[in-house]
Formats: structure tokens, sequence, C-alpha cells
């Protein structure tokens, strides 16, 4: 028998997302009623159900907003797939909370990187938590999931990829750099960084600015400033 890898998503804005998505099979969109009227320029069928549906689906302390579908996962993606151009992709070494990888997701969206990529051995399930706080960018934005992160980044280098890696020590802060031509940003996790050997494949290791001792940002936010500082560089050499 074949495996139902069906999964459940919530979140007005990831739902409605998904549903405008062709490349995403929707087995059942549901809403409270006072949303019923959300979906009504998609061709989709909607059903109303009430909040006990709800609570039985995703529990009583789930902020759903009142949408949820259910939904096959997306098509697997690859490096290879990516168009030759030179909006950065981000890699995630070892970020593991859902909270963040949906929030990279969101920030990859907004300020134009073209794909998030992670090891398979040290990355979430993509789950409805993902795809909420993505709120609508995990059906944008490639999530890709590798292997190999350091052999991702090797091929990336032999494509004309620049590896510009965050960190604490970093030699230079990133809006002393020229990022005009094409990068991947790598992010560690927030309590280990990047693990030794990713490290050591950046051709850059920048820093964030900040004042006074407190200098810690989780992955999202690290993620989110480093990405405008990116487009906002290619925004003025445009």
């Amino acid at each position: 028998m074949a495996k139902d890898n069906r999964i459940w998503i919530y979140g007005k804005h990831a739902v409605r997302a998904a549903v405008l998505n062709k490349a995403r099979h929707i087995f059942r969109v549901i809403v409270l009623p006072q949303n019923r009227d959300f979906f009504t320029d998609c061709s989709i069928k909607v059903d109303v159900v009430d909040k006990n549906y709800f609570s039985s689906l995703f529990g009583k302390d789930v902020i759903h907003q009142g949408c949820a579908a259910q939904v096959m996962p997306l098509d697997e993606f690859f490096l290879e797939d990516l168009p030759d151009d030179d909006r950065p992709i981000v890699f995630l070494d070892q970020v593991t909370d859902p909270q963040n990888v949906g929030s990279i997701l969101r920030a990859s969206a907004v300020f134009g990187a073209k794909a998030v990529v992670l090891p398979e051995a040290h990355a979430p399930e993509v789950t409805a938590v993902i795809a909420k706080v993505a709120s609508g960018a995990l059906e944008t934005v490639p999530l890709i999931k590798v292997k190999n992160l350091v052999q991702s980044l090797k091929f990336l280098k032999k494509s004309g990829y620049w590896c510009l890696g965050l960190d604490e020590r970093g030699d230079k802060k990133i809006g002393e750099m020229d990022l005009s031509g094409k990068f991947v940003l790598i992010i560690g996790s927030e309590g280990q960084g990047m693990r030794r050997l990713t490290r050591e494949n950046c051709d850059f290791l920048v820093q964030l600015p900040s004042v006074g001792k407190f200098t810690t940002l989780n992955a999202a936010q690290a993620a989110t400033i480093s990405l405008y500082e990116i487009l906002r560089q290619k925004g003025s050499n445009n």
C-alpha cells in the first residue's frame, strides 16, 4: 500500500497561497463561518466547519486563524533546478527550529532569495508550523534538502557563487562587503553557529553591526538583516 503523505497546513495566508499554487495538490479546505468568503475568487470547494472541528484536528492552543487545508507535500526541488541568476541562496547549517525556518522562508520571499537549503540530517520536517510562519512563502521559495551541505557549497562555488558565512568573529561587517555578485548566505544555529567544515568552506566570514555587548540574534533575525543588505546593495547597483 502506498504511503499517505497528506498533511494539514493552517493560517489564512499559508492556505490561500497553497490554494493558488498550481504545483500544490489540495485535498480539502476547511474554514470557520466568518471566513467562508475568503476563497470566493478561487476555484475550490470550501467546507465550513465549527471551532470544535478545528480543535479536534489541531488542539485548542493552535492559532489556525479559522483556515486549514489538507495537502500533499510539494515535489522535491534540487539545486540543479534553480535558475542561473544573481539572487542569493540561503544555506542553513543545523537550524532546526521550525519557527526560524518559516521566518527565513518569509524573509527570503520578501528580499528576493531564490531558495533555502538545509541538510537532510539536521532539518525540521515541513509542517504546518513552518507553513504558517512562512505566511505563504513556502509556496514560492523552494525549500531544498541536501545530503551533504559542504558538497553542495562546493557545487555552487563551481557555478560562480561566493560563500558568505555569518559569524560574530567575522573579519568584516556585512555592509563593508561588495555583494553585487552571486552569493550563498550561510546561517548557523543560534547556539553553535556553523560547523567546522561549513565554516572552512566559506570564502568570507562577516558579522552584523551591533551596539554594546549584547550581540546575539536568532537565525531568522540574522538572515533577515543579511538578505536586506544584499538586496540594498544589488538595488543600488542596478
